[in-house]
């Protein structure tokens, strides 16, 4: 017998799917050489930063897979095998419809709660987006996925931060002792309500900035503000539910939470020294905050037993790490100096390297280590030259590698021919 949390989310899926599914893969999706951030090609290095790229056939799980996700994943990804649960029997129908129509050999469906789905196999990739901040007690959820995770696997998970959505949470508790129902006389009503806001009321901001396409459409409408159960999260705290389930955090999928030096450039020294000197589950903590910038925390968890592998937790290599440019940044170089657009934090950075030794495209396409990179360096322009890269990797404007980077712009155009 399903609980009501389970019927509760397998109704409103079913009639408000969501997100919007695509209508055509390769318009949409190919055509655009658009990807998704836990694509098991396109994000391989920072997936596997600690593996060179390979080919080998991965078995993938994806949990609560909606309407489309598995579909464009699977497509993409011809060389895997994917599984896609999910509650919603529409959403599986849609599902369906873009596996006959893009003629997908390489995935099968199961329409259930994933918890209750047993497999006789291990996978070597679990993603679940948006997924377990939804069930009654996420725990379960990250429990599951220890079981079924291969010793070596990894887990691309995403949940609702507790910062940047507050405001339109202490809203949505209004509409919640109205007792509104999902149907559109409460869909109505609640479009009214933002719209008659403050324009500067940060619940009208974010509805206006983070969620702006998804209020053109009801199931956005319902799955915002009309949710029957959702859990937001600290950092910290989801770190301890990690912990609980023998998992961890081994990177972050993007800059939006992790980025925490930026801010203390021209702090005293001795507050510097604090800051370092702190746990990583209270820089990721104070990052959080001043980021603001979580309504997702897309992350790439592996078990407990495999921390070696986390960059999170481990200091990294630097003389043997290939780096190479972050998605969402964009460069422009002139003469040693680059100046940086982080289009994900809304954040601009002038370094000068105040060096002719290098070239920036070697620190940039991931061909050189940095060893390579620095050969001719003396010790005083090294250590200058790698504090810079460490700041760069830090605020997530610069990425890296303990391997040679693919060309992972060429991944869908290779592998969809």
């Amino acid at each position: 017998m399903k609980n009501k949390n389970i019927l509760d989310l397998s109704k409103q899926y079913n009639n408000y799917i969501y997100p919007k599914p695509t209508e055509n893969l390769h318009e949409e999706w190919i055509k655009k050489n658009r990807f998704q951030i836990c694509d098991p090609n396109y994000c391989w290095h920072r997936l596997w930063p600690e593996k060179p790229y390979n080919t080998r056939r991965l078995d993938v799980l994806i949990a609560g897979c909606g309407s489309d996700q598995a579909a464009i994943l699977a497509k993409c990804n011809p060389n895997h095998n994917f599984v896609g649960i999910d509650l919603s029997e529409n959403s599986l129908k849609h599902e369906k419809k873009l596996i006959e129509e893009n003629k997908i050999e390489n995935l099968k469906l199961h329409h259930n709660d994933f918890r209750a789905v047993k497999f006789k196999k291990k996978f070597d990739y679990i993603i679940s987006s948006g997924v377990i901040h939804h069930l009654d007690d996420p725990g379960t959820g990250l429990k599951y996925f220890n079981q079924n995770l291969k010793d070596e696997g990894i887990i691309y998970i995403m949940v609702y931060g507790d910062k940047k959505s507050y405001a339109t949470n202490q809203v949505k508790q209004l509409f919640k002792k109205l007792n509104l129902k999902q149907n559109q006389e409460s869909i109505d009503f609640v479009m009214n309500t933002i719209n008659k806001l403050n324009n500067l009321h940060p619940a009208k901001i974010f509805a206006n900035t983070e969620i702006k396409q998804d209020l053109t459409h009801s199931s956005g409408v319902v799955d915002f503000f009309l949710h029957k159960k959702e859990n937001f999260f600290s950092i910290k705290d989801f770190i301890k539910l990690l912990d609980k389930n023998k998992l961890i955090i081994k990177n972050f999928a993007n800059g939006r939470v992790k980025p925490l030096t930026k801010f203390f450039t021209d702090a005293p020294l001795h507050i510097k020294e604090k800051i370092n000197s702190l746990p990583i589950e209270d820089k990721l903590e104070i990052s959080q905050i001043l980021n603001w910038n979580d309504r997702k925390i897309d992350l790439i968890c592996c078990k407990s037993e495999n921390k070696k592998n986390s960059v999170v937790y481990n200091k990294i290599n630097f003389e043997k790490i290939y780096t190479y440019q972050y998605h969402g940044v964009e460069y422009k170089i002139d003469g040693s100096n680059i100046k940086i657009n982080d289009k994900i934090n809304n954040g601009f950075f002038n370094l000068d390297f105040a060096n002719n030794k290098f070239k920036f495209s070697d620190i940039l396409n991931g061909k050189k280590t940095l060893l390579e990179v620095t050969k001719d360096f003396d010790k005083t322009e090294g250590k200058n030259f790698i504090n810079k890269i460490i700041f760069m990797i830090e605020n997530s404007i610069l990425d890296f590698s303990y391997h040679p980077i693919a060309d992972y712009k060429k991944y869908y155009s290779i592998k969809t021919n």
